[in-house]
């Protein structure tokens, strides 16, 4: 009678676990703890930033009235037309504003006197950088910037003028930073005895 009784239970059991019976609490417990961290995202701790599941409106790049404020154009500044596909840029290949000793001292005190100096010497404030070994890429110094009162003596106008546009060991290609019309200046600069360079 005994030996029925607990057959037929165990029958039961077997039943219930074939027909999903047991299977079915997993998936609800499964269900409730991905519901419940994705609850606590929404409720972060003090010093948190919370996950967010819809991003905020002022991120949209489609709401204008919560982007920053545009800067105005500068004072004076020229609008920038288009050549056109027909028209071409005439570069000049000589200097055609007037020098001017006064504008040609403030462009070589800018972009020379740091490494040639003031005075054009090559006693600029970084020259000691330049000629230290362990400030270079394989070990060997450069040499220091040149004296210009040597260059203008042994270089041609035009020679130092193309190195000054195409640069040479750690001195930059200016080409690529001033107009050719300032390029001149600076080698005018150098050149002039009277209220130049070559006067100092």
């Amino acid at each position: 009678m005994n030996s029925s009784v607990s057959n037929t239970g165990a029958q039961k059991g077997n039943a219930r676990i074939r027909s999903g019976g047991l299977i079915r609490p997993a998936w609800l417990i499964a269900v409730i703890a991905v519901l419940g961290i994705a609850a606590a995202g929404c409720f972060p701790k003090t010093g948190t930033y919370p996950i967010e599941i819809f991003t905020e409106m002022h991120y949209s790049q489609a709401f204008r009235s919560q982007e920053p404020p545009r800067l105005d154009a500068v004072r004076g500044a020229e609008v920038f037309v288009g050549l056109g596909t027909e028209e071409t840029l005439a570069l000049t290949l000589t200097q055609e504003r007037e020098y001017v000793p006064a504008v040609a001292s403030d462009l070589y005190a800018v972009n020379c006197s740091v490494c040639h100096g003031a005075g054009g010497r090559g006693d600029g404030p970084v020259a000691i950088f330049l000629t230290t070994p362990e400030l270079t890429k394989d070990g060997v110094a450069y040499g220091a910037p040149p004296d210009l009162h040597k260059s203008r003596e042994r270089l041609a106008r035009d020679v130092l003028f193309g190195i000054v546009s195409s640069g040479i060991n750690v001195m930059p290609r200016f080409e690529l930073l001033l107009s050719e019309e300032d390029r001149w200046d600076i080698v005018n600069y150098v050149f002039d005895t009277e209220t130049g360079l070559g006067s100092q």
